[in-house]
């Protein structure tokens, strides 16, 4: 498989990264599409199944050639509510999206696995008292980071016909990435369900990622990864 990857040097790109080496070893490549290379962590760097491209992403020519013969891509972009109030006004990280995804389908690519957060509602949502407080505490901080991210949605989503798009969204994640990934189970559902709650451990995210590269049980769907509730189902 070769799999693009976007946000690799992030906590949680650099996570995904080594997962999907760890699981497809030999037989794989991975790209890293990155602002600067300098930041690549050097097991990744040196690795030979890695590829790294450095360039922005508003070059159309660039995101075009690293999309080339790629089965796969996995965005780890997204906004943070670290500039808060002094985040753009506009919808960059959307923007972002939007060049992607015409990338993907100039080159033929179908399969995105998109990560954001419980900011972005589904239908099968039900009330949850922690995660809507923090769906609001975040709205309230970062009100055009939180535009950002509902702006990523909708332009994923719109993509139906054309993309095989999952929607990861990530609760609040620990942040112990040396987890044995062995303890860090997590579980995929939706808000209220008795399942999933407001905490994700990072390194089981990683894992369930990377299997539903191959899995594709949640083609076209908005999950919430989370730890398992004490009540939830085996």
């Amino acid at each position: 498989m070769r799999l693009l990857l976007f946000g690799g040097t992030g906590a949680m790109g650099v996570l995904l990264a080594r997962e999907f080496l760890w699981v497809y070893k030999n037989s794989s490549t991975l790209v890293l599409y990155v602002r600067n290379a300098a930041k690549v962590p050097e097991d990744l760097a040196q690795d030979r199944s890695v590829v790294i491209i450095q360039g922005e992403l508003d070059d159309m020519d660039s995101l075009s050639k690293a999309m080339h013969r790629v089965d796969a891509v996995i965005t780890a972009l997204g906004p943070t509510g670290r500039k808060g109030p002094f985040y753009p006004s506009g919808t960059p990280v959307a923007a972002a999206y939007i060049r992607i995804m015409v990338a993907m389908k100039g080159q033929s690519v179908r399969r995105l696995i998109a990560l954001t957060t419980p900011s972005v509602r589904d239908p099968e949502d039900h009330f949850n008292l922690p995660l809507v407080f923090l769906r609001k505490a975040f709205a309230a901080v970062a009100p055009n980071a939180v535009k950002d991210i509902l702006a990523i949605g909708r332009v994923v989503r719109a993509q139906r016909a054309e993309l095989d798009w999952t929607l990861i969204r990530l609760a609040v994640q620990t942040s112990n990435d040396d987890e044995d990934p062995a303890n860090c189970e997590v579980v995929a559902g939706y808000m209220g369900d008795g399942r999933t709650n407001a905490v994700s451990s990072r390194v089981g995210a990683a894992v369930f990622i990377i299997e539903e590269l191959e899995k594709r049980e949640w083609i076209w769907k908005c999950p919430i990864l989370s730890t398992p509730t004490r009540n939830s189902n085996p």
